[in-house]
Formats: structure tokens, C-alpha cells, sequence
């Protein structure tokens, strides 16, 4: 799966990165929890018998309770949670437990059955999705590429299926028998098998979105905050009454870096070096400029007032540079999760499912179609 060093080294950036920013970040969606296998989809599609047939021991039905239901295996160590079928009333507990999951198993029948709210939360959920389509009988399904994060698609047969035989005789007689077909997950176990092997991997990747996501909605959250007219209007009234020259020059200064102090504990964010000429400017010009207008002569009060209303002005302009400065330390750090996802993807190898979903994540327009119907059925890629 590549170099445990590499991951081992990104995982630590990660680390890094969560603790500069904690509170507002956190460390990641269950850093220290185990491993997470969750099965969902819609009722009667064979959830609960997947899991039987996959792992030992046998977990509940999860049809029979209206929670999930989760078993540990030791070898591996995953923990593996089944879900009840998906419907309005189940919806709250089964998002419950995909927010604790690294990986799902979508089980549908075929033709496929699930509810169109189903599909399209798994498209946005970020992580990596596998299609397992429950064949009664039949030819199996043809698979299209992999897109986004439904990463691959496997089709199995969870129960005995009775298969009619055509025998022909020398003399030419043609009689017809019945066969048992056995269940067969082969397919399936071969795909867990490698995404069981690329757990560090996933876990890591899916750390880096959770950080990538809050940044975002961070961003999203502060640039719908409103100015604070405090500071505004304390550097109105101080420059106002001010004679002009050096004092108000000072003034200036002063209240333009309380209000920088202010503004930096409102968002709960440290000053980084990045982007920091943006201040230094939007400091100068809001406080060099406003600190002369107000000198005494014939027009010294009209003047007085033009510089109280000119600070008031430029500390506005301060505090939006200086949101949107802090904005984009927080977003588009050097170290932060999205390059760091972008150093996981240059460092894959091209053509596997990982590759794919890490690039869908860093790249909207890659690997993903403007929709995902029940005839998007990605074959899948291994790594």
C-alpha cells in the first residue's frame, strides 16, 4: 500500500495541524477509535446476512432492532456495525453511525431498489463507499468505472439459488435438472481483504477531509459575521477630538491594533506569518492617512470630523482584511489538510480505487459525473 513512513509522516502533519487549531477543529472524526465497517441500504436487501457470512461471530439482525448493532473482530481488529433498512424513521441512527464509519458497504438488490435520499448521502459523504449488489440469479451486472467515493462495485450471491441444468444424451434426448448454487462472497472478500490491508491509509485520508471540511465550514461561518462597530466607532471619536499630527498618528495605531487583537480573539485564532504584508498595508493606510487630517487652522473642526469619519472608515477595511487574512491562515496553511491530501495523491499509484477517491476529494471535477443514479455502477478497481 505504499511506505509506512509516508504515512506515518502525514499522519504526524496531521496531528500537527489539529493541535494548532484545537478547539475549532479537533483532532479528527474518532482519531483513537478502532477500524469502521459500516453495512446500510434498504430493508430485505440481505444486510444482516452479509455480515453473517463475512465475519464470526454472527451479530444480531439488525432488522429486529431499531438502533445499530456492532461487533469486534480481533483479527483484524474492525469494528463492524450493521444497520437497520433504511427509512425516514431509521435515518437519524444510521447517519449516527456513518459519522463514526471509515468505509461502507452499500447493499442493494438488483435491479436496485434504494431510496434516492440513500444514494445521493452516500455521494456527499466523503468516504469511501463499495456497491454490493445481492444477485439472486442470473447474469451478473455490468460495471462501470469507479467515480468519486463509491470506490468500487462487487456483485454477490448471499443465498442458495436453484439453477436449472440442461443435460443432452447421445441418443438425443434432452432432460432438465436442478442444481444448487451456493452462496458466494468471493469478490466481496477479496475487496475487503485490500481495504482492510490500506487501513492506515483510509484512516488518514478521511482525517485530512474531516479537517478539510471544518476548515471550510469555518471559513463559510465567519464570512457571514458582521463587522464589530465598537472599535469603529472608538477610533471615530478618539480621532475626532484628537488635534491632529503624531497623537492621532498614535491613536490610530493603537486602536487599529486592539482592534486587530479584538478581531483575532473574537474568531478564537492565533496571527500566523502567512499573509501578514496584507496587514502591515491595511494598518498603514489606515492609520498613516487618518493620523494628519485633523490639523488646527481655519477648518480644523470640519477637518476633525473628516478624520474621525476616515478612521472609522479605514478600520472597517482593516477589519475585513484582517478577517479575511485570518480566513485564509486558517484555510490554506502550509501544512494544512488539503495539500497534504494532495502530497497522498501524488505519492498513490494511478488506476487503484484509492487513487481515485483521493483524487475526487481534492478534485471535484475529477472522477466524479453530475450525477449518480442507480445505473452508475462502478466496476472495481484494486489496488
Amino acid at each position: 500500500m505504499g511506505d509506512a513512513s509516508f504515512w506515518q509522516s502525514i499522519a504526524t502533519q496531521r496531528h500537527a495541524h489539529a493541535q494548532r487549531y484545537q478547539p475549532w477543529l479537533g483532532e479528527g472524526n474518532g482519531a483513537n477509535a478502532p477500524f469502521t465497517v459500516v453495512v446500510i441500504g434498504a430493508p430485505g436487501v440481505g444486510k444482516s446476512t452479509l455480515l453473517r457470512q463475512l465475519i464470526h461471530p454472527l451479530p444480531l439482525a439488525a432488522g429486529t432492532t431499531p438502533w445499530p448493532v456492532s461487533v469486534f473482530t480481533p483479527e483484524p481488529p474492525v469494528l463492524w456495525t450493521d444497520t437497520p433498512g433504511w427509512s425516514s424513521d431509521q435515518a437519524p441512527a444510521i447517519r449516527c453511525a456513518l459519522e463514526q464509519a471509515d468505509v461502507c458497504l452499500w447493499v442493494v438488490t438488483e435491479p436496485d431498489t434504494s431510496p434516492p435520499e440513500l444514494g445521493m448521502m452516500l455521494k456527499t459523504w466523503g468516504r469511501p463507499v463499495v456497491k454490493v449488489i445481492n444477485v439472486r440469479g442470473g447474469a451478473m451486472p455490468a460495471f462501470a468505472p469507479p467515480q468519486g467515493n463509491l470506490i468500487a462495485t462487487v456483485a454477490v450471491r448471499l443465498f442458495p439459488h436453484p439453477q436449472p441444468l440442461r443435460r443432452e444424451w447421445p441418443d438425443g434426448r434432452v432432460e432438465w435438472d436442478t442444481v444448487t448454487l451456493a452462496a458466494d462472497l468471493t469478490p466481496l472478500q477479496t475487496l475487503v481483504a485490500d481495504l482492510l490491508t490500506s487501513q492506515t491509509a483510509i484512516r488518514t485520508v478521511n482525517q485530512l477531509q474531516h479537517l478539510a471540511d471544518r476548515e471550510r465550514q469555518w471559513a463559510h461561518q465567519q464570512g457571514q459575521m458582521p463587522v464589530a462597530w465598537a472599535p469603529l466607532l472608538v477610533k471615530s471619536l478618539l480621532l475626532t477630538l484628537s488635534p491632529g499630527g503624531w497623537l492621532s498618528l498614535g491613536l490610530s495605531l493603537g486602536t487599529d491594533l486592539v482592534t486587530l487583537v479584538f478581531l483575532s480573539r473574537r474568531l478564537h485564532l492565533p496571527f500566523t506569518r502567512h499573509g501578514i504584508n496584507r496587514l502591515l498595508v491595511a494598518l498603514v493606510v489606515s492609520s498613516a492617512t487618518a493620523g494628519w487630517l485633523g490639523e488646527v487652522g481655519e477648518w480644523g473642526g470640519m477637518m476633525a470630523l473628516g478624520q474621525g469619519l476616515w478612521g472609522g472608515l479605514t478600520s472597517y477595511g482593516l477589519q475585513r482584511v484582517a478577517r479575511t487574512y485570518l480566513q485564509q491562515g486558517m484555510t490554506w496553511q502550509a501544512d494544512g489538510p488539503d495539500r497534504l491530501l494532495r502530497q497522498i495523491y501524488q505519492h498513490l499509484t494511478p488506476g487503484t480505487w484509492l487513487h481515485t477517491w483521493v483524487a475526487s476529494l481534492i478534485q471535484p471535477d475529477l472522477g466524479k459525473s453530475d450525477h449518480w443514479t442507480r445505473d452508475d455502477t462502478p466496476s472495481g478497481g484494486q489496488s
